[in-house]
């Protein structure tokens, strides 16, 4: 959805995102989550505790006048934000964003550390 130039989620794209995060809630992994607009841009963040650095961080960014692209990034070993997924289709996004997320985990659980590209 698109007021004065600024990009928001649809409906449908926000439930599917929600969908993956609630899961992970359920499984433990996540315990809070924060919806930004900051100068026009949207984020969706998904935090291990509330007030910690978001574990992922969601935008979608406008590309063109009926496209947009969404970006999920973690926070690299030095604290900078990393892309793990991109993906102008909602359905692909969030498939693809899952799988990071489930390595994630697996790798907490393991103690390893994992590429994420």
């Amino acid at each position: 959805m698109i007021h004065n130039g600024k990009i928001g989620y649809k409906r449908d794209e926000f439930r599917k995102i929600f969908q993956i995060y609630s899961s992970f809630v359920y499984q433990g992994l996540f315990k809070d989550f924060s919806f930004a607009e900051i100068d026009g841009r949207y984020f969706i963040s998904f935090r291990e505790e509330a007030g910690k650095t978001p574990l992922i961080t969601v935008e979608k960014q406008k590309i063109g006048p009926d496209r947009s692209l969404f970006v999920a990034t973690t926070p690299s070993s030095n604290g900078q934000p990393q892309e793990i997924v991109r993906s102008e289709k909602i359905d692909v996004f969030v498939t693809q964003l899952r799988e990071k997320i489930e390595k994630i985990q697996a790798s907490r659980k393991d103690g390893k550390v994992i590429n994420l590209r």
